[in-house]
């Protein structure tokens, strides 16, 4: 998909799908939303005679600035419906009909988890979002959506503006604390996949058991890897193929599976998993989808439990947890992965004996992190990470001087 704000012609933001067609329905709401400078509000009452809450559409003057946000947010949105490969027939064409939880989970789970960004910008997002759906539904009578910060989401989105990049950086140890308090192997899986394998909280659905092809190869599914786990007793590393279907901006990678993690992908697989005809590793345990691959926040939610049992450990001062590193509710399963990818890094350099404050976007440490976490290397906001690593390489020295564990 692209967009871009064509203040020429147009005089508004433009959308495209990958062959270059306009969107229309995008493009006539940019310019309802930039060229008439209006937006859809909702208000709500309750009838009197029904009890029912009633919901009213008006249109409201807006200034440039704000048209131009909202569009900005929206296109951000449509990108990421372009890329989303989850669900069945959620794409690019059918995004004015996208059930709630979707986009909710844009707002939740991407923004606020992974890519950590302030309330502020959320809000902003929710608002734009929700101006385009109320204008689907003014104009062209779609349904309503609800569009809204979750309530265990709102601490950390609050959060996210308040400490510096460093605090995204969770030192070994503490992942290995936070690990400690899960209830289930799979719940310690799925963290682990995050902290030992650099896996978005989406990824953990792409680990499938049996042996699959992907662009004319074939690659070892998990049980072929047990079989390599049992036959090999000094092999450290397994080699599984995560495929693009179940990654971000569909570019599959190599992760490299430690020994002991895949020995407990085993056991969860022979005594934790349900029985189930799934082709995928880790399946829900409970509830209506028992049987089924673990939804894509399974992550996020398994993350915000440990982290609220470890902080109240280190509140009630029991000593195992006093004078480790300082945890708090900004702290989201994304960091997991950010710390995995800021430890990849912080050791190439060390293993080539340079200075990490010298890596450049074009430095083969830094293309090598980028591949092992799945990040392209040449897009817009390259650098920004690489400042991100740079960063955190920084706090980990400081916080490994600073910290003790018992």
């Amino acid at each position: 998909m692209y967009r871009y704000n064509d203040k020429k012609l147009n005089r508004h933001y433009v959308y495209l799908d990958d062959d270059h067609n306009p969107l229309i329905l995008p493009c006539l709401f940019a310019r309802y939303t930039q060229v008439l400078n209006f937006r859809v509000e909702s208000n709500s009452y309750q009838d009197e005679t029904s009890n029912k809450i009633i919901y009213k559409f008006l249109e409201k003057e807006i200034g440039p600035d704000t048209s131009y946000k909202i569009c900005n947010h929206l296109g951000r949105f449509l990108e990421w419906v372009n890329e989303y490969n989850d669900i069945e027939h959620v794409n690019i064409y059918t995004h004015t009909a996208l059930p709630d939880l979707v986009i909710n989970e844009y707002i939740n789970e991407f923004l606020i988890d992974e890519c950590s960004k302030s309330e502020a910008v959320v809000d902003q997002a929710v608002n734009s979002i929700s101006s385009y759906y109320n204008w689907l539904v003014l104009f062209f009578g779609n349904k309503r959506k609800y569009i809204g910060v979750k309530t265990k989401f709102r601490t950390a989105a609050r959060n996210n503006n308040k400490g510096p990049l460093a605090v995204n950086y969770l030192l070994p140890q503490t992942r290995e604390i936070i690990y400690r308090n899960t209830n289930t192997l799979l719940q310690e899986i799925v963290l682990r996949n995050g902290g030992e394998l650099g896996c978005r909280t989406m990824e953990n659905r792409g680990f499938l058991l049996n042996d699959f092809k992907a662009n004319q190869r074939k690659y070892s599914g998990i049980l072929s890897l047990f079989e390599q786990l049992e036959s090999n007793g000094s092999q450290k590393e397994f080699k599984y193929h995560l495929p693009s279907l179940y990654t971000k901006y569909g570019r599959s990678r190599m992760l490299y599976i430690p020994r002991d993690l895949l020995q407990k992908m085993k056991r969860y697989c022979d005594l934790e998993r349900p029985k189930s005809n799934s082709n995928h590793l880790l399946l829900a345990n409970s509830g209506k989808t028992k049987g089924k691959c673990i939804d894509r926040s399974f992550g996020s939610n398994t993350f915000l439990l440990a982290r609220r049992k470890v902080i109240e450990k280190i509140n009630s001062g029991i000593d195992l947890y006093s004078g480790i590193q300082n945890i708090t509710e900004s702290n989201v399963y994304h960091h997991l992965r950010h710390s995995f990818g800021t430890d990849i890094f912080y050791n190439l350099c060390e293993g080539q004996n340079k200075s990490y404050e010298s890596i450049t976007t074009t430095s083969g440490i830094y293309i090598e992190t980028a591949r092992r976490l799945g990040h392209k290397v040449d897009g817009m906001h390259a650098n920004e990470t690489t400042k991100r690593y740079i960063h955190s390489c920084g706090y980990r020295e400081h916080m490994l001087k600073d910290v003790t564990y018992g």
